[in-house]
């Protein structure tokens, strides 16, 4: 059975990218049983662990219908505006292209829209890569730092040995905190530009709802025309209806109980 390079590729990612973030929290919770104040670091980092194989799978989930509708729905859109151009009645064609082509581009619409979710998708997955990435860098530095430490406590220096463990421990856990918070940042503004980009247009339209021009309505001056309405007619006589021709009351419906059955 032969085997995709590609397909072999990204789940060797996804793999490497669902142990990332376990080996980095791993590695820090090992720091911090030398160093205490790194514990306030992992506290912060595990906040941020997230399944970023899955945002992986998400993104290309929403690109392979972005393809399809590029793709396998423009060729049936199209083969449906070609043929089986004769036998129609007086202006079915028209009508029926007219169709075709505003349904082509609702679609268009529609793919725009799977395109942007798709990419708001990878740049959240991208920013917590990133994050684990710098993460990992911050343990890396603290391992060799904590291993420089240890090895002092077994000299005449290990007093600064003990004041190293301590200042590493407070470092990491400064950058962790830092690094989270750019994250946080960034996700918030990745967020906010998806509510902008797929509300804002109906958000700026709200406040330009009233019509200008020859359509432009001054309410303070406007009537309403009832001459030809028999129910805001005044009645010819008092308790009745007020006639109307060809218009006929009907009286508001009623439940009445069933005739009594000895």
């Amino acid at each position: 059975m032969a085997i995709d390079p590609g397909v072999l590729s990204a789940n060797l990612f996804r793999q490497k990218a669902a142990l990332q973030a376990r080996t980095v929290l791993a590695g820090l919770q090992r720091v911090a049983g030398v160093s205490h104040p790194l514990l306030a670091g992992v506290a912060v980092a595990s906040t941020a662990v997230a399944n970023v194989p899955g945002m992986s799978d998400i993104y290309n989930n929403w690109e392979g219908i972005h393809s399809r509708l590029d793709n396998t729905v423009k060729a049936l859109l199209n083969n449906l505006a070609t043929k089986n151009k004769e036998g129609w009645i007086a202006d079915d064609r028209d009508a029926f292209s007219d169709a075709v082509e505003r349904f082509q581009q609702a679609v268009e619409s529609l793919r725009g829209y799977v395109k942007t979710i798709a990419s708001i998708v990878d740049d959240i997955g991208s920013a917590f890569r990133t994050y684990w990435v710098t993460v990992g860098e911050i343990l890396t530095v603290l391992l060799s730092g904590v291993a420089i430490a240890l090895g002092m406590l077994a000299t005449p220096f290990a007093p600064k040995g003990y004041l190293l463990l301590q200042m590493l421990g407070q470092w990491g856990a400064t950058l962790i905190a830092v690094t989270t918070g750019m994250l946080a940042k960034a996700v918030t503004g990745i967020v906010a530009g998806t509510s902008l980009l797929l509300g804002g247009k109906a958000m700026i339209q709200l406040y330009h709802l009233a019509p200008t021009g020859d359509a432009a309505v001054d309410f303070t001056k406007a009537r309403i025309d009832t001459k030809d309405l028999p129910t805001y007619q005044e009645p010819s006589r008092p308790n009745t209806l007020p006639p109307h021709t060809g218009f006929e009351w009907v009286a508001p419906k009623q439940e009445k109980p069933e005739p009594y059955k000895p």
